[in-house]
């Protein structure tokens, strides 16, 4: 007897969200009364890939193409019938660009229609090439003259938002900012347009702000805030941080190439103590590269009564590594963890 189809609804639409969206598809086989209840119960649509990107990159081009389209197929189809009111997650994750703009506008839209909560486009390139990157469309927030935004209500519902090798400019970050008044968590990877960006004012919920090897990056304004925590990865930056109480985790590193570690020699003063001034006193978790970062010896540090974590990327063979580790360990008097990661060319 099937006893499966006997339960009741409720409790039937609980199991199927509980398990993963492929298996979830999967149980329509074992029953004509669970044909489509996948379709109604699933609340998390994570279309994760078969296969890693390493194993991506080792097929020829052609075949490439291939599973790029067969990815898209696949998203497209659960899109089209999927037929609950709303979904908790959203998440393409492939190697994905402009050729297939089109349909990752729809499922930007389905996702907001469905009032999701989290939303992940990881649209990872191969060896990190940002190339021809999706555009995320300024035509649904109502930016495009010409376009009424008809997600206002979809948007109220975003608590999480994660962009990966789509490009985003400092108005549409802005803009989403303004518009969401739950998002807490905001991070945007490899976003080659991404240049400014205005983090202003008390309304704003965001808690989490990272930002991750955004190499046309120049400046960054954070003010009036409650956020809590500040990541930034790549090559110095104008960061202006004031009346950010709530800041109390940050973490500032470089990449690993000999521009980066230029910048991070000539800027780090003014990037640990500077334009961190505001915040020194009240950080928790400080994260910072410090590899070849020249110090005076004669220079004092503040005081950092509160760091409790402190990670510190180092050089290998640089001379001043234990010099400068020494500078932090005094300056923080009630350490709790230490984190030491070293770096070295051989």
């Amino acid at each position: 007897m099937d006893r499966i189809s006997e339960l009741p609804h409720e409790i039937l639409g609980s199991i199927l969200s509980l398990l993963p969206l492929k298996e979830a598809v999967a149980t329509s086989v074992l029953s004509k009364h669970l044909r489509y209840a996948w379709a109604w119960s699933t609340l998390t649509l994570d279309f994760d890939p078969e296969e890693t990107l390493i194993d991506f990159i080792y097929h020829s081009r052609t075949l490439q193409n291939k599973k790029s389209h067969r990815y898209v197929n696949w998203v497209n189809r659960v899109v089209e019938q999927h037929s609950g009111p709303n979904i908790k997650l959203f998440r393409a994750c492939f190697d994905l660009d402009r050729r297939f703009t089109s349909s990752i506008d729809k499922w930007i839209e389905f996702a907001l229609k469905k009032r999701v909560q989290v939303l992940v486009l990881d649209f990872v390139k191969e060896y990190g090439v940002n190339k021809d990157s999706y555009m995320f469309p300024r035509k649904l927030l109502g930016l495009e003259e010409g376009f009424a935004s008809r997600h206002c209500v979809g948007l109220k519902s975003l608590k999480v938002l994660s962009f990966n090798f789509v490009d985003v400019t400092g108005e549409i970050l802005e803009h989403l900012l303004s518009v969401c008044p739950f998002l807490e968590r905001l991070s945007v990877s490899f976003a080659e347009k991404l240049v400014n960006l205005r983090v202003v004012g008390s309304s704003i919920a965001l808690k989490y702000l990272k930002l991750d090897e955004c190499m046309d990056l120049r400046r960054v304004e954070i003010s009036d805030t409650n956020l809590v925590s500040f990541i930034h990865t790549g090559t110095a930056i104008d960061l202006r941080l004031s009346n950010v109480p709530s800041l109390v985790e940050v973490a500032i590193s470089s990449q690993n190439n000999d521009i980066a570690r230029l910048c991070a020699s000539t800027a780090f003063m003014r990037l640990a103590f500077t334009q961190l001034s505001c915040c020194l006193y009240q950080l928790e978790t400080l994260m910072i590269n410090t590899q070849e970062a020249e110090y005076n010896k004669d220079y004092t540090f503040p005081i950092l009564p509160n760091l409790k974590h402190l990670e510190l990327t180092v050089e290998g063979d640089y001379k001043l590594s234990l010099s400068q580790l020494s500078f932090f360990m005094k300056a923080s008097p009630y350490l709790q963890r230490l984190v030491l990661k070293v770096y070295s060319l051989l």
